[in-house]
């Protein structure tokens, strides 16, 4: 059988405040959305992994074979179908796989990305006081959104950034994030951004 191995980095973080997160994750904007028989929830809607290692499959059961192995904890990825107890979602990079539903609906996380680095500003007011600058890559607890900005938590610092720059944030109709492209001031590759390589 052959699988790959996703793992995505906690990106570098550049600091200054400090904190405590938590909240809910909800549907996608700017798609149709309807409510599932099988969870009762929105579809398509953001989720997070809820452990270290979850694999994806090609199909919605355990005789398929695992397309990808995930080796990030709080990763975000997008519920797009349902049974009754697989999900197929989307990851950050555009890849769709099978999960069972017990490995996801872990603490609502966001992950950062941009072509430059994204700025974590004290308050709401985008004109506030930045206390840190995150990479492409990097995951956040997601605390709340309003109109246009989330309050996260990330590295020890609580703050608001752009939902514009924030995958997995609620009423955002996310982008495939292309890996391959290094953010400003980084030179990492897909390979060191997502750390794949074959499993045989």
């Amino acid at each position: 059988m052959f699988a790959k191995l996703k793992s995505l980095v906690v990106a570098t973080l550049l600091l200054s405040a400090p904190a405590f997160a938590q909240s809910a994750q909800g549907p996608v904007t700017d798609q149709m959305v309807r409510i599932s028989a099988f969870s009762g929830l929105p579809v398509p809607r953001f989720e997070s992994l809820k452990y270290a290692a979850v694999h994806g499959r090609a199909g919605p059961g355990l005789e398929y074979p695992v397309a990808w192995r995930y080796e990030r904890r709080g990763l975000p990825v997008m519920v797009i179908r349902e049974t009754h107890d697989w999900r197929m979602v989307r990851d950050p990079s555009g890849d769709e796989v099978w999960m069972h539903e017990r490995t996801l609906g872990g603490q609502p996380s966001v992950m950062i990305y941009g072509d430059e680095l994204v700025t974590l500003h004290r308050s709401s007011n985008a004109d506030s006081r930045i206390v840190a600058r995150m990479e492409t890559g990097a995951i956040a607890t997601l605390i709340g959104c309003e109109e246009t900005m989330c309050e996260i938590y990330i590295n020890h610092r609580r703050g608001w950034a752009d939902k514009e720059f924030l995958w997995g944030a609620p009423g955002t109709a996310p982008e495939v994030i292309d890996f391959s492209v290094p953010s400003s001031g980084s030179s990492e590759s897909e390979e060191l951004l997502l750390g794949v390589s074959a499993i045989n």
